[in-house]
Protein backbone atom coordinates (compact mmCIF):
# COMPACT_ATOMS: atom_id res chain seq x y z
CA UNK A 1 0.00 0.00 0.00
CA UNK A 2 1.35 3.47 -0.79
CA UNK A 3 1.35 5.99 1.85
CA UNK A 4 1.97 9.96 2.40
CA UNK A 5 5.92 9.67 1.35
CA UNK A 6 5.00 7.81 -1.48
CA UNK A 7 3.14 10.28 -2.76
CA UNK A 8 5.65 12.78 -2.21
CA UNK A 9 8.59 11.01 -4.03
CA UNK A 10 5.98 10.53 -7.23
CA UNK A 11 5.04 14.11 -7.43
CA UNK A 12 8.30 15.05 -6.77
CA UNK A 13 9.57 13.18 -9.85
CA UNK A 14 7.33 14.74 -11.91
CA UNK A 15 6.93 18.45 -11.20
CA UNK A 16 10.19 20.11 -12.08
CA UNK A 17 10.26 23.68 -10.66
CA UNK A 18 7.16 25.80 -9.91
CA UNK A 19 4.23 26.20 -11.60
CA UNK A 20 1.37 28.66 -11.62
CA UNK A 21 -1.39 26.37 -12.25
CA UNK A 22 -1.48 22.80 -12.28
CA UNK A 23 -4.51 20.57 -14.01
CA UNK A 24 -4.94 17.61 -12.32
CA UNK A 25 -6.80 14.47 -13.27
CA UNK A 26 -6.96 10.54 -13.72
CA UNK A 27 -8.11 7.59 -12.09
CA UNK A 28 -6.83 6.53 -8.37
CA UNK A 29 -7.89 2.52 -8.97
CA UNK A 30 -5.14 2.19 -11.12
CA UNK A 31 -2.86 2.63 -8.35
CA UNK A 32 -4.24 -0.41 -6.30
CA UNK A 33 -4.53 0.22 -2.34
CA UNK A 34 -3.22 3.01 -0.17
CA UNK A 35 -2.95 3.81 3.57
CA UNK A 36 -5.46 5.92 4.04
CA UNK A 37 -8.73 5.76 5.57
CA UNK A 38 -11.21 7.25 2.91
CA UNK A 39 -10.25 8.40 -0.97
CA UNK A 40 -11.11 12.06 0.49
CA UNK A 41 -8.02 11.84 3.24
CA UNK A 42 -5.70 10.13 -0.11
CA UNK A 43 -6.69 13.21 -2.02
CA UNK A 44 -6.40 15.79 0.41
CA UNK A 45 -3.06 14.28 1.01
CA UNK A 46 -1.98 15.21 -2.54
CA UNK A 47 -3.77 18.33 -2.61
CA UNK A 48 -1.24 19.36 0.21
CA UNK A 49 1.83 17.86 -1.42
CA UNK A 50 1.06 19.62 -5.31
CA UNK A 51 0.85 22.81 -2.88
CA UNK A 52 4.00 22.24 -1.25
CA UNK A 53 6.29 21.23 -4.29
CA UNK A 54 4.77 24.05 -6.64
CA UNK A 55 4.45 26.54 -4.04
CA UNK A 56 1.15 28.12 -1.88
CA UNK A 57 0.42 30.54 -5.02
CA UNK A 58 -0.39 28.01 -7.46
CA UNK A 59 -3.80 27.35 -8.88
CA UNK A 60 -4.98 23.61 -8.96
CA UNK A 61 -7.60 22.97 -11.57
CA UNK A 62 -9.62 19.82 -12.81
CA UNK A 63 -12.41 19.20 -15.38
CA UNK A 64 -15.84 18.25 -13.30
CA UNK A 65 -17.92 17.52 -15.95
CA UNK A 66 -21.59 16.37 -16.47
CA UNK A 67 -22.06 15.21 -19.91
CA UNK A 68 -24.78 12.98 -18.46
CA UNK A 69 -27.05 15.95 -18.49
CA UNK A 70 -26.89 17.21 -22.15
CA UNK A 71 -30.35 16.67 -23.70
CA UNK A 72 -32.19 16.04 -20.37
CA UNK A 73 -34.33 18.25 -18.55
CA UNK A 74 -32.25 17.72 -15.22
CA UNK A 75 -31.17 21.54 -13.75
CA UNK A 76 -26.95 21.83 -13.35
CA UNK A 77 -26.48 23.23 -9.45
CA UNK A 78 -22.58 24.30 -9.59
CA UNK A 79 -23.10 24.30 -5.91
CA UNK A 80 -24.76 20.27 -5.82
CA UNK A 81 -24.17 18.79 -9.03
CA UNK A 82 -21.81 16.01 -8.91
CA UNK A 83 -18.98 15.18 -11.71
CA UNK A 84 -19.10 12.10 -13.77
CA UNK A 85 -15.60 12.04 -13.15
CA UNK A 86 -14.60 10.37 -10.59
CA UNK A 87 -13.11 11.09 -6.89
CA UNK A 88 -10.38 13.55 -8.06
CA UNK A 89 -13.37 15.90 -9.38
CA UNK A 90 -15.72 15.28 -6.76
CA UNK A 91 -13.02 15.83 -3.71
CA UNK A 92 -12.40 19.37 -5.52
CA UNK A 93 -15.78 19.87 -5.41
CA UNK A 94 -15.95 19.21 -1.43
CA UNK A 95 -12.69 22.25 -1.12
CA UNK A 96 -14.06 25.08 0.67
CA UNK A 97 -13.63 28.00 -1.61
CA UNK A 98 -13.22 26.38 -4.42
CA UNK A 99 -14.32 27.89 -7.86
CA UNK A 100 -16.65 25.66 -10.32
CA UNK A 101 -16.98 27.32 -13.98
CA UNK A 102 -20.66 27.93 -14.97
CA UNK A 103 -21.49 25.42 -17.77
CA UNK A 104 -23.99 22.92 -16.75
CA UNK A 105 -21.96 19.91 -19.12
CA UNK A 106 -18.37 20.89 -18.82
CA UNK A 107 -17.51 22.46 -15.97
CA UNK A 108 -13.54 22.72 -14.19
CA UNK A 109 -13.25 23.51 -11.14
CA UNK A 110 -10.20 25.47 -9.80
CA UNK A 111 -8.85 26.13 -5.95
CA UNK A 112 -6.01 28.47 -5.27
CA UNK A 113 -4.76 31.54 -5.76
CA UNK A 114 -6.25 32.47 -9.39
CA UNK A 115 -9.47 30.11 -9.14
CA UNK A 116 -11.89 33.08 -9.54
CA UNK A 117 -9.61 34.36 -12.72
CA UNK A 118 -10.10 30.71 -14.32
CA UNK A 119 -13.75 29.70 -13.38
CA UNK A 120 -15.45 32.93 -13.12
CA UNK A 121 -17.10 34.81 -16.02
CA UNK A 122 -16.34 32.65 -18.72
CA UNK A 123 -17.45 31.66 -22.13
CA UNK A 124 -20.79 30.08 -22.14
CA UNK A 125 -18.89 27.85 -24.81
CA UNK A 126 -16.92 24.67 -23.27
CA UNK A 127 -14.15 25.69 -24.88
CA UNK A 128 -12.24 28.65 -26.93
CA UNK A 129 -11.99 31.90 -26.23
CA UNK A 130 -12.28 33.32 -22.47
CA UNK A 131 -13.08 29.26 -21.65
CA UNK A 132 -10.90 28.22 -18.56
CA UNK A 133 -8.62 26.08 -21.22
CA UNK A 134 -8.18 29.43 -22.63
CA UNK A 135 -7.31 31.14 -19.24
CA UNK A 136 -4.73 28.33 -18.18
CA UNK A 137 -3.15 28.80 -21.23
CA UNK A 138 -2.38 32.38 -20.31
CA UNK A 139 -0.39 31.51 -17.67
CA UNK A 140 3.24 31.72 -17.87
CA UNK A 141 3.89 27.89 -17.16
CA UNK A 142 1.08 25.57 -16.69
CA UNK A 143 1.46 22.10 -15.90
CA UNK A 144 -0.76 18.94 -16.37
CA UNK A 145 -0.79 15.75 -14.83
CA UNK A 146 -2.55 12.40 -14.99
CA UNK A 147 -2.57 9.75 -12.22
CA UNK A 148 -3.17 6.43 -13.00
CA UNK A 149 -3.17 6.76 -16.17
CA UNK A 150 -1.44 7.40 -19.54
CA UNK A 151 -1.71 11.43 -20.57
CA UNK A 152 -3.19 10.71 -23.88
CA UNK A 153 -6.47 9.08 -21.78
CA UNK A 154 -6.72 11.97 -19.51
CA UNK A 155 -6.51 14.77 -22.26
CA UNK A 156 -9.52 16.72 -22.64
CA UNK A 157 -7.27 20.02 -23.84
CA UNK A 158 -7.54 18.45 -26.97
CA UNK A 159 -11.02 19.46 -27.94
CA UNK A 160 -10.26 22.95 -26.78
CA UNK A 161 -7.33 22.35 -29.25
CA UNK A 162 -9.90 20.84 -31.92
CA UNK A 163 -12.12 24.54 -31.38
CA UNK A 164 -9.11 26.97 -32.02
CA UNK A 165 -8.38 24.71 -34.85
CA UNK A 166 -12.00 24.85 -36.46
CA UNK A 167 -12.16 20.93 -36.85
CA UNK A 168 -14.42 20.33 -40.01
CA UNK A 169 -16.77 17.20 -38.11
CA UNK A 170 -17.93 19.37 -35.34
CA UNK A 171 -20.08 21.99 -35.20
CA UNK A 172 -21.51 24.46 -32.61
CA UNK A 173 -24.57 22.99 -30.95
CA UNK A 174 -27.06 25.38 -28.67
CA UNK A 175 -28.52 23.66 -25.50
CA UNK A 176 -31.23 25.74 -23.41
CA UNK A 177 -30.79 23.90 -20.60
CA UNK A 178 -32.19 24.32 -16.90
CA UNK A 179 -29.59 25.92 -14.26
CA UNK A 180 -29.93 27.06 -10.35
CA UNK A 181 -28.79 30.26 -10.32
CA UNK A 182 -29.73 32.41 -7.09
CA UNK A 183 -31.58 29.19 -5.65
CA UNK A 184 -33.85 29.41 -8.13
CA UNK A 185 -34.25 27.26 -11.84
CA UNK A 186 -33.88 28.57 -15.13
CA UNK A 187 -32.96 28.15 -18.49
CA UNK A 188 -30.09 29.59 -20.43
CA UNK A 189 -28.32 29.25 -23.82
CA UNK A 190 -24.92 27.13 -23.70
CA UNK A 191 -23.06 25.98 -26.36
CA UNK A 192 -20.70 22.61 -27.23
CA UNK A 193 -18.73 21.72 -30.13
CA UNK A 194 -20.17 18.39 -31.33
CA UNK A 195 -19.76 15.69 -33.67
CA UNK A 196 -21.85 15.47 -36.57
CA UNK A 197 -24.78 13.05 -35.98
CA UNK A 198 -24.29 11.77 -38.96
CA UNK A 199 -20.61 10.18 -38.95
CA UNK A 200 -20.75 10.26 -34.96
CA UNK A 201 -20.51 5.62 -34.74
CA UNK A 202 -18.52 5.56 -38.08
CA UNK A 203 -15.32 7.80 -37.27
CA UNK A 204 -12.24 6.12 -35.92
CA UNK A 205 -11.05 8.36 -32.70
CA UNK A 206 -7.00 7.51 -32.05
CA UNK A 207 -7.13 8.59 -28.61
CA UNK A 208 -4.51 11.56 -28.90
CA UNK A 209 -1.79 9.04 -29.80
CA UNK A 210 -0.50 11.09 -32.69
CA UNK A 211 -0.32 14.88 -30.74
CA UNK A 212 1.48 12.45 -27.88
CA UNK A 213 3.99 11.34 -30.33
CA UNK A 214 5.15 14.48 -31.82
CA UNK A 215 5.13 16.41 -28.41
CA UNK A 216 7.42 13.52 -26.94
CA UNK A 217 9.81 13.98 -29.99
CA UNK A 218 10.16 17.44 -28.68
CA UNK A 219 9.96 17.19 -25.03
CA UNK A 220 10.00 14.47 -22.04
CA UNK A 221 7.00 13.10 -20.37
CA UNK A 222 7.76 12.64 -16.82
CA UNK A 223 6.63 9.71 -15.11
CA UNK A 224 7.03 8.22 -11.36
CA UNK A 225 5.37 5.05 -10.06
CA UNK A 226 3.18 5.07 -7.37
CA UNK A 227 1.21 1.77 -6.21
CA UNK A 228 0.77 -0.54 -8.78
CA UNK A 229 0.41 2.39 -11.14
CA UNK A 230 2.25 5.42 -12.25
CA UNK A 231 2.11 9.58 -12.55
CA UNK A 232 2.72 11.20 -15.51
CA UNK A 233 3.29 14.97 -16.14
CA UNK A 234 3.81 17.27 -19.06
CA UNK A 235 4.14 21.11 -20.14
CA UNK A 236 0.34 22.28 -20.91
CA UNK A 237 1.57 25.25 -23.02
CA UNK A 238 4.23 23.22 -25.01
CA UNK A 239 1.76 20.59 -25.62
CA UNK A 240 -1.00 22.90 -27.16
CA UNK A 241 1.86 24.54 -29.07
CA UNK A 242 2.68 21.11 -30.78
CA UNK A 243 -0.66 19.78 -30.96
CA UNK A 244 -2.10 22.96 -33.02
CA UNK A 245 1.19 22.73 -35.70
CA UNK A 246 0.35 18.94 -35.71
CA UNK A 247 -3.39 19.77 -36.54
CA UNK A 248 -2.21 22.78 -38.76
CA UNK A 249 -0.87 20.06 -41.11
CA UNK A 250 -3.58 17.67 -41.02
CA UNK A 251 -6.84 19.13 -39.75
CA UNK A 252 -7.64 15.01 -39.32
CA UNK A 253 -5.60 14.58 -36.87
CA UNK A 254 -7.67 13.19 -34.05
CA UNK A 255 -8.59 10.38 -36.12
CA UNK A 256 -7.54 7.71 -37.44
CA UNK A 257 -8.49 8.93 -40.57
CA UNK A 258 -10.71 11.25 -42.38
CA UNK A 259 -14.36 10.39 -42.17
CA UNK A 260 -15.70 8.61 -45.32
CA UNK A 261 -19.15 10.97 -45.15
CA UNK A 262 -18.26 14.45 -44.97
CA UNK A 263 -21.85 15.98 -44.08
CA UNK A 264 -20.16 19.58 -43.33
CA UNK A 265 -19.88 19.88 -47.25
CA UNK A 266 -22.97 21.59 -48.10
Amino acid sequence: MYVKDDIYRAFKGVIKGKHDIVFISGNLASLGPHGFSTKDELLGCMIEILFELCGPKTTLMTSTFTLNLANTDIPFDPDRTESMHGAIANHFLKIPGRVRSFHPFTSFTCIGDKAEYVCKNNSRHSYGLDSPYDRMLSFENPLTISVGMPPNLTCSLIHHIEFVMHVPYRYVKEFYHPVVKGGKIQRENFYMHVIYHEIYNSIKRNRNVRFFKAFEEKYPIYVSYLGRGKVFSYETKKFFQVAVDVMRKDIYAWLDEPPEQRPYRR
